[in-house]
């Protein structure tokens, strides 16, 4: 809660402008930056942006943030831990944002303890709190689609977002990811009361199955709200283009790929560009449907529409309408749009598709002998647990009001990917309203990091996220886990630590989790595109190869490996069931074989973490969408 008056006026006091704060000692030399930071206002149930207080190593002696608080709890870490040693030079970000939960104004305050430094760093922060009296309505919260047939757009549904408030609300941003697209809103539209915003949603069936996704709205000054989509896509007997009208992305002046598929018709199907139709300059169109080729440097960004035609072997024929968007380069490494085993021509293939081949010398698939299908037996003993899974209080104990918690494990990306995550399950009605989502990713925060029982990394979930969400470390539940270290080798060994690494891993979740019982692990996104310093960052081919290192984790499991048993009928209880969430890698531009792909644009200039919001929304959308339809998730992810 806020502080009382007299310790308001005392901080507030102390509030300076927002420079750089340089300190030396006999012992040690550092700075903060930025002293001290005022958000801006913020509407109460929502959040700030958050801002990053640096605390930089100036000198030439190390030293070590002992320790840090933040209060009070409006005031929320969303990165940065301690102990940690800092080398001459190094810097690290304490991440916090504002969480109002009543219209006033607060103050607060982070406290650093600097070894070699006498007294405590303060850095004061302050916060005021609004309200709105804008209510946001959704109609309908659910949309069907299906069965489609592939290569065909279904019929458009709308959606209504009405205000039935007493005061405006912006709606800033309309998403949704393919399959599915949305048509009516392009900028920002100020609702009056009782004022509406009406969407067209359609979706185009590129793949037999079933897809889920969530259509969210985004106010300026309400959480966000949202409709769930389901759609069904099935075989069509008739010759049609059934890839996704819009295509990946393309860099000015770099190299490009798309692969234009189709559905139906018999033998052979033979592409071309319909009469009058053309590709920037530098790409061109075979026959087999690919587009590859360097965009010629008088390409300027922008979108870029043309019509591609195809025929098969009886003469049937049809054609396709296609935008491909051209983006300006992003720092990061653009033209790296496929990645190569070392020293080979071969492309990297994705586990998923390489199925029984091998990857120097290691069979793909997720599961055992190249399977993709989690063994039956281990997927009855998932869904037994999920099923008994129920809302728990504080203590653990069985609570018909209580809550239950899925809680994520990583680096930054994973942070970003989960956040994005988080955005659309507040916004999907479908989700349990006993979950709750806790993002314990955080910055730099390698495998070998959370391997460790009493690192900091911990610390910081048990003191500051748990606690920032309103649950405990007795209602976590589930857990989803994506992490890697860095490359200091070859293959297998480096995948080997990171093996070891994710086993330890779960076994910390067991112990530091009482009624934790299910944990979901994914290998790293494409690394292609980094350019870090002496790519160390997940560069490929380690971020590919991270998936052998789940894979061979869960195959532990699956092999009976007393410390990662699961059973109390087969001994003592060691570690969470364990299996894969969401497959994310692909080779850049070359889709998988169910149409993913990363292009540069989906990352920041790094070429590492997930762009906003473009890479923020794709990643989180895989894994709702594996939260969403698994079986060992949808007992207890989904409202029943």
């Amino acid at each position: 809660m806020s502080f009382s008056t007299l310790i308001r006026t005392a901080i507030a006091a102390l509030i300076l402008p927002a420079v750089l704060l340089s300190v030396a000692s006999a012992q040690v030399s550092y700075s903060v930056t930025p002293p001290s930071y005022t958000f801006s206002a913020t509407t109460v149930g929502t959040s700030s942006v958050g801002v990053g207080i640096i605390v930089k190593n100036t000198g030439s002696t190390t030293f070590t943030i002992n320790s840090f608080t933040l209060s009070p709890l409006e005031f929320q870490l969303q990165d940065g831990w301690a102990p940690l040693t800092l080398l001459p030079g190094r810097t690290e970000t304490y991440q916090i944002k504002f969480v109002p939960d009543l219209a006033q104004k607060f103050f607060g305050q982070l406290t650093f303890q600097l070894s070699g430094v006498s007294g405590s760093v303060v850095v004061p922060l302050q916060g005021n709190a609004t309200t709105t009296g804008a209510v946001a309505q959704i109609t309908p919260t659910q949309l069907n689609f299906g069965p489609q047939l592939l290569g065909t757009t279904s019929a458009p549904q709308t959606v209504t977002i009405k205000n039935v408030g007493t005061t405006n609300m912006k709606i800033t941003a309309v998403a949704v990811d393919p399959p599915f697209s949305v048509t009516g809103f392009t900028s920002s539209v100020t609702l009056k009361p009782n004022q509406s915003l009406s969407v067209q949603v359609s979706y185009y069936a590129t793949q037999p199955g079933t897809y889920t996704n969530t259509l969210v709205f985004t106010p300026d000054v309400l959480p966000t709200k949202g409709a769930a989509l389901t759609a069904t896509a099935v075989a069509n007997p008739n010759l049609t283009v059934n890839s996704f009208p819009l295509l990946a992305a393309g860099t000015t002046a770099q190299p490009y790929f798309a692969a234009l598929t189709a559905a139906g018709g018999q033998g052979t199907v033979t592409w071309s560009l319909a009469q009058g139709s053309a590709l920037p300059a530098g790409l061109a169109l075979s026959t087999s449907g690919t587009i590859s080729g360097t965009l010629n440097s008088t390409v300027t960004a922008g979108n870029y529409n043309f019509v591609a035609n195809i025929s098969d072997s009886a003469g049937n024929q049809a054609s396709q309408s296609f935008t491909l968007p051209i983006a300006n380069t992003t720092g990061a490494k653009c033209g790296n749009i496929t990645s190569y085993v070392a020293n080979t021509s071969t492309p990297l293939q994705a586990l998923t598709d390489l199925g029984t081949g091998t990857y120097l010398g290691s069979q793909g698939g997720l599961y055992p002998g190249g399977s993709n299908v989690r063994p039956a037996d281990h997927d009855g003993d998932g869904v037994t647990i999920a099923q008994g899974i129920q809302p728990l209080d504080a203590n653990g104990h069985p609570d018909p009001n209580g809550k239950y918690v899925l809680l994520a494990i990583g680096m930054s990306a994973t942070h970003t990917i989960f956040y994005g995550m988080q955005l659309d399950a507040a916004a999907d009605p479908t989700v349990n309203p006993h979950l709750v989502l806790v993002n314990g990713a955080q910055n730099d925060a390698t495998s070998g990091d959370f391997a460790l029982k009493n690192h900091g990394v911990w610390t910081d979930i048990f003191t500051y996220f748990l606690p920032q969400a309103g649950v405990t470390a007795n209602q976590v539940v589930a857990a989803w886990v994506d992490d890697v270290g860095y490359p200091k080798g070859t293959f297998p060994a480096d995948m080997s630590t990171l093996q070891s690494n994710l086993e330890s891993i779960a076994q910390n979740l067991h112990s530091k989790f009482p009624n934790l019982k299910l944990a979901y692990f994914t290998s790293r996104e494409y690394g292609g595109y980094s350019n870090s310093p002496n790519n160390t960052e997940s560069p490929e081919p380690f971020a590919y190869e991270s998936g052998f290192a789940v894979k061979w984790a869960i195959q532990d499991q699956l092999n009976g490996l007393a410390s990662l048993n699961y059973d109390p009928s087969k001994g003592a209880v060691l570690a969470p069931w364990m299996a894969w969430g969401p497959y994310h890698w692909a080779n850049g531009l070359t889709p998988n074989n169910d149409e993913f792909f990363w292009s540069c644009q989906d990352f920041t200039s790094d070429g590492i973490h997930p762009a906003l919001p473009a890479g923020r929304e794709k990643g989180g959308n895989t894994i709702m969408n594996f939260f969403k339809t698994d079986s060992t998730t949808t007992p207890w992810f989904l409202s029943h």
